[in-house]
C-alpha cells in the first residue's frame, strides 16, 4: 500500500513538472497590439502589416506649446496661452464640481452615533477640496492675465471667458 502511494505521488509530481514546463513555453510567445483607424484595439501573435500613416507636420503654434511644456517656461504665443487658459478653466470647473460632490459625508465621517457631528477626516477632506479650488482659481486667473496681456500686445481685444463660481 505504501509503495502505491509513493508511485502516485511520483506520477503526480512528474505530471505537474510537465505541465509547468509546457506553460513556461507558452508564455514566451510575442504578442502584438494593433490599433485600427476607428480606435479598436486588437491583440495578435502576428505583427501589423498595414503601412503606418505618414507623420503630420506640426504647426508653429503647436511647436510653441510643445516647447513651452517641455522646458517648463512661460508660453509666448497667444494660441499657446489660450490653450493654457482653457485647461486652467477646465481644471477649475472640475475642482468646483469635486468640492460640490464632496459635501456629503461618507461612511465613517461621523463622530457620534446620531450622525450630527462631522469627524476630523471629513474636515480634512473638505479643506483639501477647498485648497484644490483655490489653487485652480489662482491658476485660472494667472493664465487669464497672461492671455489678456499677449492679446493686448498682439492688438486683439478678445474678451476673456472666466469661469464663474
Amino acid at each position: 500500500m505504501n509503495s502505491r502511494r509513493r508511485v502516485r505521488k511520483t506520477v503526480w509530481r512528474i505530471c505537474a513538472a510537465a505541465f509547468l514546463c509546457a506553460a513556461a513555453g507558452v508564455s514566451s510567445q510575442t504578442i502584438y497590439k494593433q490599433v485600427d483607424a476607428a480606435g479598436r484595439i486588437t491583440f495578435t501573435d502576428r505583427p501589423d502589416t498595414t503601412p503606418s500613416p505618414s507623420p503630420r507636420t506640426a504647426s508653429a503654434a503647436a511647436l510653441d506649446v510643445a516647447k513651452a511644456l517641455a522646458s517648463d517656461t512661460a508660453m509666448t504665443s497667444l494660441y499657446a496661452a489660450t490653450i493654457d487658459f482653457n485647461e486652467a478653466v477646465r481644471r477649475l470647473r472640475r475642482a468646483r464640481q469635486s468640492r460640490q460632490e464632496g459635501v456629503e459625508r461618507r461612511p465613517g465621517e461621523w463622530t457620534d452615533s446620531a450622525g450630527t457631528t462631522a469627524s476630523q477626516r471629513y474636515q480634512r477632506r473638505q479643506q483639501k477640496l477647498e485648497r484644490e479650488v483655490v489653487a485652480a482659481e489662482l491658476r485660472s486667473h494667472e493664465t487669464a492675465l497672461i492671455r489678456s496681456e499677449l492679446s493686448r500686445r498682439a492688438g486683439n481685444a478678445e474678451p476673456l471667458e472666466l469661469a464663474q463660481p
